[in-house]
């Protein structure tokens, strides 16, 4: 059977024009939990619950009533994912896992709308920054398949007419390097990932180049990258791991005066990446706004899943709502400052997003990513 959606139903907005979290939550509800357009997960799971999603969950606060099912992701066979509703016709999805950090990767099914969603406003976040030239391309030093950020920057890039180059990094295997103390070879590594991203910089016309701070480090210790970076690129992406204020003052002032240099938060489990929103002094640690309602933040005391006061800082706790995906109640291993949200959708803001510690009972290895 193959469905084709309308457009009347709150789960087919726009990301920009939404409307109220309780519209967009009570349509999920319907279409994730009648056995007709469910998926097999989600109609399973739910056979479990003491509520009815359907009847009871309305409203953001409702959305704490379901699991955290994310650690079920590491082993959950992906069709099982997929809504009903699709039929059997449909673009083939994007598959896309975590980086490992805490046990076998997670994974997630992203519908081709999904994917959509998620590049129309990546796209929009960096568009507030200011014009992208036309005609320069791009480069992704970050993880590539099967991870989402290489996906979603490449998905990007084609929207405002540019190539993308991935290179080819395992985040997993570095992880892994620095779990057991070889650094050397982790060492080796990274000059690995750096001479695949000088090559292309050197070759080729790059606009927009996207990095983690530890390879954006690293390649500015290679002779010679500082001043071609200047003379060419024209916006710096970073994001993946934490960069600190006075880094990232340094960064713009110190070493790439005259490239815009824009921060992003993402991950798998987001699913999708925002940028830092727009007009900061630079003084302040990088604000990020994320598309409420269709993913929805909170910043909590995990010690008592309350939210903490507005300028306090708590863990992230993040909700996916959407018609391909419902991803409720998962508790990231970020914590952050709370702020308002600048659209009255529902949801936190949040601002210097650091990782926590320890999460699901083991140590957090950024590595290179």
């Amino acid at each position: 059977m193959t469905t084709s959606f309308g457009t009347t139903s709150p789960l087919d907005r726009p990301w920009d024009e939404p409307l109220a979290a309780e519209e967009l939550i009570a349509a999920a509800m319907e279409w994730h939990f009648d056995p007709s357009t469910g998926s097999p997960f989600w109609l399973d799971q739910a056979k479990s619950f003491d509520f009815d999603p359907r009847a009871d969950v309305r409203s953001i606060a409702d959305l704490t009533m379901f699991p955290n099912i994310v650690d079920q992701l590491r082993d959950v066979p992906v069709r099982d994912l997929i809504p009903r509703g699709y039929g059997d016709d449909y673009v083939q999805p994007l598959i896309a896992e975590s980086g490992g950090t805490t046990g076998p990767p997670k994974r997630l099914m992203w519908m081709a709308e999904t994917l959509e969603q998620a590049t129309a406003w990546h796209a929009a976040g960096l568009a507030q920054h200011g014009a992208i030239r036309r005609g320069g391309d791009w480069l992704c030093m970050g993880p590539t398949d099967p991870h989402m950020a290489g996906h979603l920057i490449r998905a990007t890039a084609a929207k405002f007419h540019a190539m993308c180059f991935l290179l080819d990094l395992d985040p997993r295997w570095v992880k892994r390097l620095i779990a057991r103390g070889a650094t050397d070879e982790v060492a080796q590594y990274v000059e690995h990932v750096v001479d695949q991203a000088e090559w292309i910089l050197r070759s080729q016309d790059i606009s927009v180049f996207y990095s983690t701070p530890p390879l954006l480090d690293a390649l500015c210790r290679r002779s010679g990258m500082v001043e071609l970076i200047n003379d060419r690129v024209d916006v710096i992406g970073w994001g993946g791991t934490k960069m600190d204020i006075e880094a990232r003052n340094r960064y713009q002032r110190d070493v790439f005066p005259g490239v815009r240099f824009i921060g992003g938060y993402a991950s798998t489990m987001i699913v999708g990446g925002i940028v830092e929103r727009a007009g900061g002094s630079g003084e302040d640690a990088a604000i990020f706004d994320p598309p409420s309602p269709v993913t929805i933040f909170s910043v909590i005391d995990p010690a008592t899943g309350e939210n903490v006061p507005y300028g306090e800082r708590g863990q992230v706790l993040q909700h996916h709502i959407s018609r391909g995906l419902l991803l409720p109640n998962n508790l990231e291993r970020d914590s952050a400052i709370r702020l308002p949200h600048p659209r009255n959708s529902g949801g936190d803001s949040i601002a210097d997003v650091q990782p926590v510690t320890e999460f699901s009972g083991k140590p957090v290895v950024e590595g290179v990513y």
